[in-house]
């Protein structure tokens, strides 16, 4: 097998791997040779994708769960999830979050900050504690996390968001040493166009895309197959932990 391709053969869960960057990650980790297990909120979520991956890629060796994050067993359906994804993980993939809380400061309210904080705060971190059971006790082994631009990039309107994006790269950092020698590292995306920005009016999520073009250095917004290649890279680089990837589009510069 060439010293390379790492991740052939391998085991990789995509928790939020129905859609968006998760599905990107997915079919990038099939097409370097991995078997998949994708989970989503719920099992018609994952047997669409599935069913959809599967026509693209007939040879994949894929399956998918639902799984609800939503409650406050997380810790236990979590470990239910490793169950059925059989116990034999060498890669988790955490992409799965709620829309954007994107607000004035003074209509923030503590249900709001509450219900932000569970998917990209809670269920982040609950996953690194079942992770750590979970996953073998090598650094052949990774948990990626998902975080955003906004750590790095203020502006108002967004203190919520950045508050979160913060505390995961806070997060990321600290589970590298509670889980190692098991790898973890976290991936912030720039603008991407996935169902992240579902919310937004199809026009101005036209005129926000075609201004991020105009602005950012590449000329384009952020691809899904494109910034998936940095989950992908932080499964095969046994040398990187603690770390953040930034795929930004060159945002950053301008």
């Amino acid at each position: 097998m060439s010293k390379y391709n790492k991740l052939a053969g391998k085991h990789v869960l995509c928790i939020g791997g129905t859609k968006g960057l998760g599905r990107g990650t997915a079919e990038a980790s099939i097409e370097a040779g991995a078997r998949v297990t994708i989970a989503g909120s719920s099992q018609h979520s994952a047997d669409t994708a599935v069913s959809e991956i599967k026509a693209l890629y007939p040879s994949a060796t894929i399956a998918g769960f639902g799984c609800d994050l939503s409650h406050d067993t997380v810790e236990q359906d979590l470990d239910a999830l490793f169950d059925k994804a059989g116990g034999d993980v060498d890669h988790v993939v955490y992409t799965a979050a709620p829309g954007l809380a994107i607000s004035g400061l003074q209509d923030v309210t503590p249900e709001m900050v509450r219900r932000t904080s569970h998917m990209r705060q809670v269920v982040p971190l609950m996953l690194g504690k079942v992770a750590a059971r979970r996953l073998p006790r090598t650094p052949e082994a990774s948990l990626t996390l998902s975080t955003g631009g906004i750590a790095d990039n203020p502006r108002p309107g967004w203190a919520l968001m950045a508050y979160v994006a913060n505390g995961l790269v806070a997060l990321t950092r600290n589970l590298a040493l509670d889980l190692a020698p098991v790898r973890v590292n976290a991936v912030e995306p720039g603008f991407v166009d996935t169902a992240l920005w579902r919310d937004l009016a199809p026009q101005a999520k036209a005129d926000m895309m075609r201004a991020i073009a105009d602005k950012v250095p590449t000329g384009v917004a952020g691809r899904v197959e494109d910034v998936a290649e940095a989950y992908v890279y932080l499964m095969k680089d046994r040398n990187a932990t603690g770390e953040i990837v930034k795929t930004r589009s060159g945002g950053q510069l301008v």
